[in-house]
């Protein structure tokens, strides 16, 4: 397990990161939360509320503002605080949080736009899909099925991360750690690293050739 701790590299450069890996991902949370709510309140409007293409725009801006702060958040946390201190890593459950948001999001973000481009073009060529399938009880259905769906694929992911303890001489206390995206579950680790990848692929594949 290779591990990698912050260095003092210049004035320059530590402004630089600063206003790249601390200041604009704060912004982003900002905005993008801002406007994430302001369209869910939109689209929860009683008239646009009835189409299923706003159904799917919903939970697209839900999943979108749990990924702001899953990213930009940690980033942000770890540059003011000079590498000192992380969100993410400083207990075992936030860890294996930190593994498993990142790629559900991430999946279920591409699966919901991947909807929102189907849906309007099956609206636009399909009068049988308009009468029987864009209807909001079978979006809200198809979306519960996705966020299940997507769980139950990435849930492996709460296996990974593990904690230790070590003893410190000079304290004479022990001292607990935690590794994050690592098991000592050799099998588990060959999947998340070779056959997991490939999976997360054929997704990108599938919603990219959707939506083209």
């Amino acid at each position: 397990m290779a591990s990698w701790t912050r260095q003092y590299d210049g004035p320059v450069y530590e402004t630089v990161e600063l206003v790249i890996s601390g200041i604009i991902p704060i912004w982003l949370i900002v905005i993008g939360t801002i406007g994430n709510l302001i369209s869910v309140v939109v689209l929860l409007n009683r008239e646009n509320r009835r189409a299923s293409t706003n159904i799917y725009l919903i939970f697209l801006c839900l999943m979108d503002t749990i990924s702001l702060y899953q990213w930009n958040l940690s980033n942000s946390f770890y540059s003011f605080t000079n590498g000192q201190q992380q969100i993410w890593g400083n207990s075992l459950i936030m860890c294996k949080l930190s593994q498993f948001f990142p790629f559900y999001t991430l999946h279920t973000s591409a699966m919901f736009l991947t909807f929102v481009e189907l849906d309007r073009a099956c609206l636009l060529r399909s009068k049988w899909y308009k009468r029987r399938i864009a209807r909001v009880p079978v979006a809200l259905m198809i979306c519960t099925i996705i966020l299940v769906s997507l769980f139950a694929l990435n849930g492996f992911l709460f296996g990974l991360g593990f904690s230790y303890s070590t003893y410190n001489n000079s304290t004479r206390t022990y001292e607990t750690a935690v590794v994050c995206y690592y098991t000592l579950n050799t099998a588990l680790n060959n999947f998340f690293s070779i056959q997991y990848p490939w999976v997360c692929m054929k997704l990108k594949i599938i919603s990219n050739y959707i939506v083209c």
